[in-house]
């Protein structure tokens, strides 16, 4: 099963730039808008609007890491939202820029959101704190267990 660890980074042209002389390769990057709907407490309801479309991603969360439930493209956007504002209310809505890497069996995201801050998410199977740590060679990494809606803004 797809999981994603989250990382508070404050140096991103470092992190990239490790990223890119261990062999990561930048496979997109783009702006999104990200609409967040209230669920209950350990579940993430969000449409994500990027250059590549719209997607409708459901987050559970699951000892510290946040396991992928859904993740697809949907068509309908506006008929889609009206419904799940309808339904949940909208509780966030947070806009930024990501950068996504290839890097072993990972996919890394350098997630920089407006007056929020910079994050690292590793996706993959069972992402570990070992690999952000050693492979990764973040110190003292500051670990998000919260969805991204959850965050104070800065």
């Amino acid at each position: 099963m797809i999981q994603e660890i989250k990382v508070r980074i404050y140096n991103v042209q470092e992190v990239e730039q490790r990223l890119l002389q261990n062999g990561a390769k930048i496979t997109d990057q783009t702006y999104f808008i990200d609409t967040y709907f209230h669920q209950p407490k350990g579940k993430v309801l969000k449409i994500v609007e990027k250059k590549s479309g719209a997607f409708m991603n459901i987050f559970q969360a699951v000892d510290g890491k946040f396991q992928v439930v859904k993740d697809e493209q949907i068509n309908n956007l506006e008929k889609l939202k009206k419904e799940l504002v309808v339904q949940y209310g909208i509780k966030r809505i947070m806009k930024g820029n990501r950068k996504f890497f290839q890097f072993q069996n990972y996919q890394i995201i350098l997630n920089l959101i407006d007056d929020v801050g910079d994050f690292i998410i590793v996706t993959g199977e069972n992402p570990s704190k070992e690999f952000v740590e050693k492979e990764l060679g973040i110190e003292e990494p500051e670990y998000i267990t919260v969805s991204f809606d959850e965050i104070k803004s800065s």
